[in-house]
């Protein structure tokens, strides 16, 4: 029997393999075709001057609320029902806290519990099946 570091006993593989079905997620990010952002009107204009397509929502300013992009919620839509998702008939966004030097919000928006599109899947095929 194998054991790890710590000295956990680890079941072998064929086992491993007999007794359960590998099941894996991904978390997809993209950057969709929009001429503005998100949660507000600037623009997304690739190579433009620094600090030119920002404002008070880009840089979370206290008193900035944010819009919600209908094209950007229009696309997600689209996607999810590309890749065989429910979609909800509502969702919500949250602030995710964090605190990296290069995040002058200090958060995230998120849609973690309650996402427009859920439970997607692809077919894939491996070996011809």
């Amino acid at each position: 029997m194998t054991t790890t570091a710590t000295g956990a006993a680890l079941m072998p593989f064929d086992e491993a393999l007999e007794r359960f079905d590998p099941v894996m997620g991904l978390e997809v990010h993209v950057e969709l075709n929009t001429v503005s952002k998100m949660f507000c009107g600037c623009s997304t204009t690739f190579g433009a001057e620094p600090n030119t397509q920002t404002c008070p929502v880009c840089l979370g300013l206290p008193g900035a609320l944010p819009v919600l992009n209908a094209k950007a919620v229009e696309s997600a839509i689209r996607i999810g029902l590309a890749l065989n998702c429910e979609i909800a008939p509502w969702c919500r966004f949250a602030r995710k806290n964090y605190f990296y030097p290069d995040m002058p919000k200090n958060f995230q928006t998120s849609q973690y519990d309650e996402p427009i599109a859920f439970n997607g899947y692809t077919d894939l095929d491996v070996d011809g099946e």
